[in-house]
């Protein structure tokens, strides 16, 4: 199994399941990605319908919205946009989907742990963060700047941020020190964490070209995998110490 799973730090009735913030940025937690990998697998696996059906009512509401847009906005508006309207798309997109996304990372989270909360209950707290969306303009933001910079430093930022949204959720940081703490953590283990993301990119496109049937195995798969990266990397706070198999919902991981 994934180094860390076993770790349990009792802390003011709170458990620490997984690893210690402080030792990753240390860069003193073990990380076997092929262990992860294959955790992340069984997690899909033994938790599909439900993360699917999260995934299919993420897909369904950016479908509507992009719907919406065409019957409010032309085609040659949308093909040369201006600064305005460039903005107040980025901004309804960043404030409709950031919640639904960032729900479907914490349910990974959650089953990583033994947690299994209703993807809607997520939606339903995450939504009125606005934190949440601070940072995600935030980080929408530094990839701009890295892209408009060069491609490489563009793709550095957008994987070193990668765990910046659910620190915020999960450990309760604010946002500069949430995209902080996950751009010092991948600085320490760039390697196996640069690797996670550029293959789960080739899958994605992979999965493209099946008329994205295959992204129905693989978005539960990236979703696990990366929950349970998080769980090594970072820890998670759960109230009890919950089994694979728990139904527990009272979770304080997330916010």
């Amino acid at each position: 199994m994934c180094s860390e799973k076993g770790s349990l730090v009792e802390q003011d009735n709170k458990n620490t399941l997984g690893g210690n913030v402080d030792k990753s940025l240390r860069g003193e937690t073990p990380l076997d990605l092929q262990a992860c990998v294959k955790e992340g697998w069984q997690l899909s696996k033994r938790h599909f319908y439900s993360t699917l059906q999260g995934g299919l009512f993420t897909l369904g509401i950016m479908l509507a919205m992009l719907m919406l847009i065409g019957h409010f906005v032309s085609i040659d508006d949308l093909q040369n946009p201006s600064v305005s309207l460039s903005y107040g798309l980025n901004l309804l997109f960043t404030l409709v989907t950031t919640p639904l996304i960032t729900a479907l990372m914490m349910m990974g989270i959650g089953h990583s742990v033994g947690v299994n909360v209703p993807f809607l209950s997520l939606v339903k707290r995450l939504a009125t963060s606005a934190l949440l969306i601070l940072s995600a303009l935030m980080l929408g933001a530094l990839a701009n700047l890295g892209l408009a910079l060069y491609i490489l430093p563009g793709l550095y930022l957008a994987m070193s941020t990668g765990f910046a949204l659910v620190l915020l959720v999960e450990k309760k940081y604010r946002p500069s020190q949430a995209i902080i703490v996950s751009m010092r953590v991948f600085n320490r283990y760039w390697g196996p964490l640069s690797q996670f993301y550029i293959v789960s990119f080739i899958l994605f496109v992979g999965g493209l070209f099946t008329f994205g049937i295959a992204l129905i195995w693989i978005v539960p798969w990236y979703l696990h995998t990366k929950g349970v990266l998080y769980r090594t990397l970072f820890g998670v706070e759960v109230l009890g110490q919950p089994s694979s198999h728990s139904n527990n919902k009272d979770s304080v991981f997330y916010a």
